[in-house]
């Protein structure tokens, strides 16, 4: 290692470290990469994933150290000086594009990430630290990518104006460290609540600016398909968004009870009502095995969502006096042959179709409403209230599993204390925010969980973690906003109790 140039020892240990995990996970002699990749046991291809990914992380700063060499070389008064129009290219990220293969966007990405995380020098000749030296500490131990020190960078420089020093750099040592947890795609969330934070007068601009590029457009196509194309702001789409993702996720949870054989015991760590008893039978019914995709019963719940609302009696006026006229032949109603048509609709129906929608005007939708829920019932009840889980995502912000991030709509409210084993009780401190997947993980693997300073921590088993050492839980975003720049979370968690289903 000593033979390699200084800025190149830590891209050397990562590849004797990729070498290593790639060695140590082969099941049988080496061949070529398919055949390797094939023969590794399934830890080791993870180990190896994760090594080439730090190897990559470190190729990628030492590429953007050259993209600011590149541009600075580039950009020098005297024009025979410019070194990618001596190359033969219009600027240094063109020619940047061409030697990585890659887009313009990604190499303008390079530069700039570079030049945010290079030494400066000040006006007398003296060495000054970089604009952002988290990021440039993180991207240089290989800890953070490109991507990720792009996205922070642009939010920091978009809020410098109107932020103070210590907020900017507290902001940054937070989005430094989350981003190797949750990933690029996990960081806009939290980069929406940091801006609210540190320029709360902004934040009334911003919703106006999105609520005027609120757009829906409705047409039908030449196949005969009602075409949807449109983008909400945060309050007109909340609604809808969350109206659609709860019917989905009740059709997707009856799917998965229907494959339950039927009459078959319900865990009793289970909060869901199951699948009722009946005559033991252990063959399940396939028939009633949902074959829809995603995509498709979105478009069905907002179907039914439109029906429901002609159909209330608590609708606006206008929507009560509306109604879906399907106009068919008596005769092919009676025999069932011929097809319909629909008021403002070109294509035609068949008159299956007639049936069904006759069939959907007789909905009568029944509300119901209720003042003054408790949050903490004890035993009185052992299903979480709709207040209740209201709150646990308020604390937990969706799935708490750290680095998790399905929304609320994907989650469940579970006891962290048992129902029945623990006689545990259905209050806050007793509940936490878990997708399906991650309470799984959970009960089976024996993790802990405990509720301390309003976030939840877990308690690795001693066979994942001999020490045990607490991971803290998923924070909501503005409250994790809240704790690091303001109160502060226990650094040791010293009890814990078990998690049921």
């Amino acid at each position: 290692m000593s033979s390699a140039p200084a800025a190149l020892h830590e891209l050397q240990g990562a590849c004797v470290e990729a070498f290593e995990s790639w060695a140590g996970a082969l099941l049988r002699a080496s061949t070529d990469a398919e055949g390797d990749v094939s023969a590794m046991s399934d830890d080791g291809l993870v180990r190896v994933t994760e090594a080439l990914a730090r190897l990559g992380r470190r190729v990628e700063a030492l590429q953007a150290r050259c993209a600011v060499g590149v541009a600075e070389r580039s950009r020098r008064t005297d024009p025979s000086d410019d070194l990618a129009r001596r190359q033969g290219f219009s600027s240094p990220e063109r020619l940047i594009a061409q030697a990585t293969g890659g887009r313009y966007s990604d190499a303008a990405r390079l530069v700039a990430v570079g030049e945010a995380t290079s030494r400066r020098a000040s006006f007398s000749g003296e060495s000054l630290p970089a604009r952002h030296p988290h990021i440039a500490a993180a991207l240089q131990s290989g800890i953070l990518c490109v991507a990720a020190a792009d996205l922070i960078r642009r939010f920091l420089d978009g809020v410098a104006p109107r932020a103070a020093r210590d907020e900017l750099e507290a902001a940054e040592q937070l989005l430094v460290d989350r981003a190797p947890v949750v990933g690029v795609d996990g960081l806009p969330p939290l980069v929406k609540q940091l801006a609210a934070h540190l320029d709360p007068d902004g934040v009334k601009p911003r919703e106006d600016e999105l609520r005027a590029k609120r757009a829906l457009a409705i047409w039908e196509d030449s196949a005969g398909m009602i075409n949807l194309r449109g983008a909400l702001d945060p309050a007109n789409g909340a609604p809808l968004k969350l109206a659609i993702e709860t019917l989905v996720g009740a059709e997707l949870r009856r799917a998965r009870d229907a494959k339950r054989p039927f009459g078959a015991p319900v865990d009793e760590c289970d909060d869901g009502a199951g699948s009722g008893s009946g005559s033991g039978s252990a063959v399940h019914d396939p028939l009633f095995g949902e074959e829809r995709t995603i995509t498709q019963m979105n478009a069905d719940a907002l179907a039914d969502i439109a029906r429901l609302s002609l159909s209330s009696a608590e609708a606006p006026a206008a929507l009560r006096s509306a109604v879906v006229v399907t106009r068919i032949d008596a005769e092919a109603f009676g025999s069932g042959r011929g097809h319909a048509t629909i008021d403002g609709i070109d294509q035609p129906v068949s008159v299956g179709t007639a049936y069904e929608i006759a069939a959907s005007s007789g909905i009568a939708p029944m509300l119901m409403q209720s003042c003054g829920e408790v949050l903490d019932l004890g035993r009185a009840a052992r299903l979480f209230s709709r207040a209740q889980k209201i709150a646990l995502v308020e604390r937990d912000g969706g799935c708490a599993w750290p680095g998790c991030r399905r929304p609320p709509s994907h989650t469940q409210a579970h006891h962290i204390a048992w129902w029945k084993r623990d006689r545990g009780e259905s209050n806050l401190d007793n509940g936490i925010m878990l997708c399906s997947h991650h309470h799984h993980r959970v009960h089976d693997d024996g993790w802990g969980i405990v509720i301390r300073e309003r976030r939840s921590w877990f308690i690795p088993p001693p066979h994942l973690d001999p020490h045990q050492r607490p991971r803290p839980g998923n924070v909501a975003p503005r409250h994790l906003v809240a704790l690091h720049l303001g109160d502060r979370v226990p650094e040791r968690v010293d009890s814990a109790t078990r998690i049921s289903a």
